[in-house]
């Protein structure tokens, strides 16, 4: 996919009506039952697990509805902002206990941007050799953090990605040879292959309970209403 294409999608989106929206977010908020409510905070990297088709949930235990998806792209810019303005609602939610978040990590470039797809694939692949469920998140940050222009040939180089993974104390060798496996890279593909199968054409696309949300506004202050 290329830019232009993103930011027609992007713009789509901000049109969503942000009264719709905030009903949407006070209603998360308030399908939350109490007693879950006042539940000991913990961390979201406590909550986070794999689940068998690649895809990561963050839930507390018992949690299954509603469910908030999001459908992400390393190497996507809007998929960096959405993280900056409301990933940490999304993670003190499913803290609370509100919802049960499924994160759907995949390549939405396309071969006609080879550069930026081939930057996308391998920060993909680095977060899939991630085994350790409680270092997901930190390594999840780290992509973001450290993200290349999309444009720029090489980006989250192979050395990079070892260097982050390294930083959040995961074992260089394993992590090496897991991201140079053909299997790391089917795994990958499949992953892309299930989100465009479900409709997914741009990233960032958050959905609750199967409902597109519009993510460039900030879901903080309705919950601080509550």
């Amino acid at each position: 996919m290329d830019t232009s294409r993103f930011h027609a999608i992007r713009t789509r989106a901000v049109k969503l009506a942000v009264a719709a929206v905030v009903i949407v977010m006070l209603g998360i908020v308030a399908l939350a039952p109490n007693g879950q409510q006042e539940r000991a905070a913990a961390s979201p990297s406590d909550l986070v697990s794999f689940r068998p088709d690649g895809t990561i949930l963050m839930a507390r235990p018992g949690v299954t509805a509603p469910v908030l998806e999001v459908y992400e792209d390393y190497q996507c810019p809007y998929c960096r902002d959405f993280e900056r303005l409301n990933g940490g609602v999304v993670r003190e939610w499913a803290v609370q206990g509100k919802v049960a978040v499924i994160i759907h990590p995949f390549t939405v470039f396309g071969e006609n941007t080879r550069v930026t797809r081939d930057n996308s694939r391998r920060a993909l692949m680095a977060s899939l050799c991630v085994t350790d469920p409680r270092k997901w998140l930190d390594f999840h940050d780290a992509l973001y953090s450290h993200q290349p222009e999309e444009t720029l040939a090489g980006g989250f180089a192979v050395e990079e990605l070892v260097g982050y993974a390294k930083g959040i104390g995961i074992a260089e060798s394993e992590f090496t040879t897991c991201l140079n496996s053909q299997e790391t890279a089917d795994r990958a593909d499949a992953l892309s292959k299930l989100a465009f199968a479900r409709g997914v054409q741009g990233t960032p696309t958050i959905r609750l309970d199967g409902r597109d949300l519009d993510w460039s506004t900030s879901w903080a202050t309705p919950v601080q209403q509550v």
